[in-house]
């Protein structure tokens, strides 16, 4: 009895030690600090927007200087192409190589991505470039927590968790919706759900979230619960059984559009990989941020720059705004977005997927006020046009359910929402068209020579007493890309790992499979998993 009760004891302390301590501290402490530098970035960008804009309001009134905004554009054109030729890790919008990081294919050097990230980011802000914040706010937030796992020297196998984790916390500040990050890291970056991924992303999660609201506090006087587009005040006459069918020809048009938007990025892509070696790569930024310029210079369609965050409150505040604006703007905005990803420009397409989406709530909403809909009904449309565009090109439906909740003080009845949002994912899923991050990162690979054919690899190794993985499912455990654990010896017994109850043991030998080009490169992780190495 007393031996049990030793036992129940020695058990207790190494799952503190070895769970409960790090997911806490560790997840806490990297969310503290991606809270701070996600905060600052993210007022950095929105400062630099409000200003840009202001300028080019002011070069209407002054024809005259337009040649030094040409000037600075060009300027800042090459000063990106010099840096994506050092660090070009940073081109796009950052979420395809984050997620690439996440899932084990490769790593990235953490202080240069960090700075350059938000270097190139500010300038891509600055000139007026249809990118958001959100993508590079993730990348951020990524770096950011790796670095923060080498300063605290956690143990190897806490790495790839922490770097989740800083990713959703980055999500998290950008838009101030702590539910979103989490999911968005489950459903997107991770696709499984497993306890110490979910704790651990949600220390770090609540962590940012509160260090974000708590300088807000401190700079602006006030506690930082805002929605980023008001919907509360929106109501819905819930017997009016019209909603529905119209929902569901919104979320049908929207995934239409979102598998157009798709299909053209990733063409283009293929286009501009196959040719764009025969110009100089500068050009292909130089042309890019003159076009964004000379769009800006146009009064009637300015919203087509910029990231889209005010666009889509000017679309859902003012029902008034002609629909052939709203036609010009979706269009316009749509060429942009693909000229400038296709240049390697550095910034997100989060929020300029949810201007698309908008856009055409917008244009939607028209026809059936049009019809005879209500007019207090077209907000509504904006609003789930922009998830559900999200929710089909991304192909996150829960992420853009959650994410209607958290960014609009969406309190409505959740159904007609849910009914576009997943009206546009079965549109995109039976079309068979790829999600777009998916498509991206493939193509990341491909470019940086990281698909090359691997051999498979038959390993026997032992479990140390200790070790990271001791007292764990093998579900559970982040192992190196391409690795599979086969069976079990234990007791000279072999056990399958797939029947869901089996925990990892110290003195067990794991049989694996690794699929790898660079064998003492995946052994290494592993042999932090199995062993009691903890250097970074």
């Amino acid at each position: 009895m007393e031996r049990q009760e030793g036992g129940r004891i020695k058990r207790f302390f190494f799952k503190l030690r070895n769970t409960v301590v790090p997911v806490f501290v560790y997840g806490g402490a990297a969310g503290a600090v991606v809270g701070v530098i996600v905060t600052f970035f993210n007022m950095g960008a929105e400062w630099l927007t409000k200003n840009s804009s202001a300028i080019y309001d002011w070069l209407y009134a002054h024809p005259y200087y337009i040649p030094l905004l040409f000037l600075a554009l060009a300027a800042f054109a090459l000063i990106t192409a010099l840096v994506h030729a050092r660090v070009p890790e940073v081109r796009g919008s950052g979420v395809p190589q984050t997620e690439g990081v996440m899932r084990g294919f490769f790593s990235f050097r953490k202080l240069k991505v960090l700075i350059s990230t938000i270097f190139l980011s500010y300038i891509s802000f600055f000139c007026g470039l249809p990118l958001g914040s959100e993508g590079p706010s993730i990348q951020v937030g990524a770096t950011t927590a790796s670095g923060t796992a080498h300063v605290l020297k956690t143990r190897l196998a806490w790495r790839r968790y922490l770097i989740s984790a800083g990713a959703g916390a980055g999500l998290a500040v950008a838009f101030n919706a702590p539910l979103t990050g989490l999911v968005f890291v489950l459903e997107e970056g991770q696709r499984k759900f497993t306890a110490t991924m979910l704790f651990t992303c949600s220390a770090a999660i609540v962590a940012a979230t509160l260090v974000y609201r708590a300088l807000h506090m401190a700079i602006f006087g006030a506690w930082e619960n805002h929605v980023l587009f008001n919907l509360s005040g929106i109501s819905l006459d819930y017997t009016d059984f019209n909603i529905y069918w119209m929902l569901l020809i919104l979320g049908i048009v929207v995934g239409v559009c979102a598998i157009l938007f798709n299909v053209l990025l990733i063409r283009t892509q293929h286009v501009t990989d196959k040719w764009g070696k025969k110009f100089p790569y500068w050009a292909r930024l130089l042309v890019t941020f003159l076009i964004v310029g000379a769009v800006g210079l146009i009064p009637a369609i300015k919203g087509a720059i910029f990231g889209g965050s005010a666009l889509i409150k000017d679309l859902y505040a003012h029902a008034d705004m002609a629909w052939y604006i709203i036609m010009a703007i979706l269009i316009i905005k749509f060429l942009l977005i693909l000229l400038c990803y296709n240049s390697g420009a550095t910034g997100g397409l989060f929020v300029p997927m949810l201007a698309l989406g908008a856009l055409i709530g917008a244009l939607v909403g028209k026809g059936f006020i049009a019809a005879g809909m209500a007019e207090s009904y077209y907000p509504v449309m904006v609003c789930v046009g922009m998830t559900a565009f999200f929710a089909a090109s991304v192909r996150t439906p829960v992420t853009a359910a959650v994410l209607i909740v958290e960014i609009t003080g969406y309190s409505l009845d959740f159904l007609p929402a849910i009914v576009a949002i997943f009206a546009a994912y079965v549109a995109a899923e039976l079309s068979g068209n790829r999600p777009i991050y998916d498509s991206m990162l493939d193509r990341y690979l491909k470019n940086n020579g990281l698909d090359k054919k691997r051999k498979l690899h038959r390993l026997e190794v032992d479990v140390e007493e200790g070790s990271f993985i001791v007292g764990r499912y093998p579900v559970d455990i982040m192992w190196e890309h391409g690795c599979r654990i086969r069976g079990i010896y234990r007791g000279g017994e072999l056990i399958l790992p797939d029947d869901g109850e089996t925990r990892i043991k110290g003195g067990d030998v794991l049989v694996l499979e690794i699929l790898t080009d660079d064998l003492d490169k995946s052994f290494r992780y592993l042999y932090g998993l199995i062993t009691n190495f903890t250097t970074c």
